[in-house]
């Protein structure tokens, strides 16, 4: 039997309607009440992850900005943090403003950009998080990130991927979009090993379901990973354990089904 589940959100949870169907909640429920484990691991900031395990009655740790932090919802107290250096902060947001990329920086909860439009108020909106707006962030920023993201074409964010040189920070995407930097030694991975630490819940354990490439150091820590079948290709090329079912036809339901009623043989 697995004692902990740790599920994506975007993409993998969330349909393209960002809505979660009745069986989905319904199945989740089920094996809280059975005293399983289930928690959101996502590359989101806690207040906006609170929001979605408030509406599946989740109230188990939650693994936010991949793996960066974990909260405790039920006390609002952060259970663990890691931050980007100052000088690797600085390095990351010169060689966006370098390339013209959209900068994003996470700091705690909290949402810094160079000036207020609409990308920003859209981002703040959606994920419930505060702005600042602050001008040239390489001269603004002078506290340590919790996690930046570096935005625009695909065609460009994926050259960025394959040819950025820093040993010093973890990176990666969530959508192809955004290419994604934390701290070193920090993944959604590490973030469900330390869950397992606190919780004394072994790796083997663990299920875990995603859908994109930041994903994939979950999936290999898992005892059992499963990618949602709309999984992206960066995921699809490194991980070969795939549901039938996208997001839109509740992916994570049958995940779960499947997964439960095999173990309970």
């Amino acid at each position: 039997m697995y004692k902990l589940v740790a599920i994506d959100i975007d993409g993998t949870l969330l349909d393209d309607e960002e809505k979660v169907s009745k069986r989905t909640v319904d199945k989740i429920e089920k094996l809280m009440d059975m005293g399983v484990v289930v928690t959101l691991v996502t590359g989101r900031n806690y207040s906006s992850t609170k929001m979605v395990a408030e509406d599946l009655n989740i109230n188990s740790p939650l693994v936010v900005f991949n793996g960066a932090q974990i909260f405790d919802p039920i006390k609002d107290e952060l259970l663990f943090n890691a931050t980007i250096p100052l000088k690797e902060t600085k390095e990351i947001i010169r060689l966006g403003e370098n390339r013209s990329h959209y900068i994003r920086v996470y700091i705690d909860n909290i949402l810094y950009v160079e000036k207020d439009d609409e990308r920003a108020q859209a981002t703040s909106r959606n994920l419930n998080i505060p702005y600042k707006v602050v001008g040239k962030l390489s001269e603004n920023i002078v506290d340590k990130a919790t996690m930046i993201i570096l935005s625009d074409e695909e065609e460009k964010i994926k050259a960025l991927y394959n040819n950025v040189k820093m040993d010093s920070v973890f990176f990666t995407m969530s959508t192809p979009h955004s290419l994604e930097f934390i701290p070193f030694n920090t993944n959604k991975g590490t973030g469900v090993r330390h869950l397992c630490e606190r919780l004394n819940i072994r790796r083997e354990e663990v299920l875990a379901i995603g859908n994109n490439l930041n994903d994939l150091e979950m999936l290999k820590f898992a005892g059992k990973g499963i990618a949602i079948k709309n999984s992206d290709e960066m995921l699809l090329d490194r991980w070969n354990e795939i549901s039938k079912y996208t997001n839109n036809e509740d992916g994570v339901y049958h995940v779960l089904e499947e997964t439960f009623r095999e173990s309970a043989k």
